[in-house]
């Protein structure tokens, strides 16, 4: 009896521990995609303690948004997003997850149906969904670019480049995070170049490929001051002054612009991302077999814009988006 009871002593704090590590399943609902992480996760301090599988789905929010005449998502685009969460949820069930959110960003704020769309979610997946704001989008990406990093990771700046906002964010010396929010992201950009340098409707046409080498230029350019007016110079000072890593997250750093280049690395160079840009100038949308195939070659011009601007030698790509940082915060859950 007494060994029998020496036994279930030692076994009851293995127990306890167990408990504070639970399945969830963090959803992203972007513009261009959704994608769904399921973890175990621990309760305390919202770190992965396993990962269990990632998805992402296709949904073209951005693109049917943009070509909207009264800033309203379409039926055809919103009942394909309720079909993809349904499917990631029944992969996640059968997974065993226990515990589900989800979140969108700025483009559900813009659509005037954008948070209806949410109250959708939930009643017809029984997800909690909930639309959040640029900041808190870009805080999450934040921690869960530190957590990913490690705790005595160098000085850090997270640059996150979506379908439809880019966000930069770094903590000050004092502690306190600064962030900046543009538009001007994987879309947006794209429908500039069409728009605006090769003079046609974005009503019609979907890709600008292929794109001409005074089209680059010129777009290059324009992107370059963009950059230089609107990124704070607490940020552009800080990359400049400090041997920052410059932490690329979202689908353009760590699918689009690698796959341009034919390799996943560490990192990537403003050099590679020039040479690359010159490579694919003028090809049309098959040659780049994709997708996505309407923005990779105006991703490039984007980011070395950016790069160009800042003072950005090297980006280092993560596999990263705002549901990782979901699971670090607990108001969410």
């Amino acid at each position: 009896m007494a060994g029998a009871l020496f036994c279930i002593c030692l076994a009851a704090p293995a127990r306890a521990q167990d408990a504070t590590v639970v399945r969830r399943a963090a959803f992203d609902i972007g513009s261009a995609a959704i994608k769904c992480i399921i973890a175990d996760v621990d309760i305390p301090t919202g770190r992965i303690v396993k990962l269990v599988e990632t998805l992402s789905e296709k949904v073209d929010f951005a693109e049917d948004l943009a070509r909207s005449y009264d800033a309203n998502l379409s039926k055809d685009v919103m009942d394909q997003g309720i079909a993809i969460l349904e499917k990631l949820k029944r992969t996640a069930v059968e997974k065993n997850a226990l515990e589900y959110s989800a979140v969108g960003g700025r483009l559900f704020q813009e659509a005037q149906n954008g948070r209806a769309y949410f109250v959708r979610i939930r009643k017809e997946t029984g997800i909690p969904a909930r639309v959040i704001s640029e900041q808190q989008a870009a805080m999450l990406s934040y921690h869960a670019v530190r957590q990913e990093l490690g705790d005595k990771a160098p000085p850090f700046l997270v640059w996150d480049i979506g379908g439809n906002s880019m966000q930069m964010t770094l903590r000050k010396d004092d502690g306190d995070l600064i962030f900046y929010i543009d538009p001007m992201a994987s879309i947006p950009f794209k429908n500039v170049v069409i728009e605006t340098f090769q003079k046609k409707s974005i009503t019609t046409t979907t890709s600008p490929n292929p794109v001409s080498p005074a089209e680059v230029e010129q777009s290059l350019a324009f992107i370059r001051s963009h950059a230089a007016m609107t990124v704070p110079l607490v940020i552009s000072g800080r990359i400049c002054a400090q041997d920052m890593v410059v932490a690329g997250i979202g689908g353009v750093h760590f699918y689009s612009v690698p796959e341009v280049l034919g390799l996943h690395k560490k990192t990537y160079t403003r050099q590679e991302v020039a040479e690359a840009l010159a490579k694919w100038t003028g090809k049309p949308d098959k040659a780049f077999d994709s997708e996505y195939a309407d923005t990779r070659l105006t991703n490039l011009i984007l980011v070395l814009g950016y790069m160009d601007a800042l003072g950005i030698k090297e980006v280092r790509p993560l596999k990263i988006n705002q549901a990782d940082g979901l699971f670090a915060a607990r108001e969410f859950w």
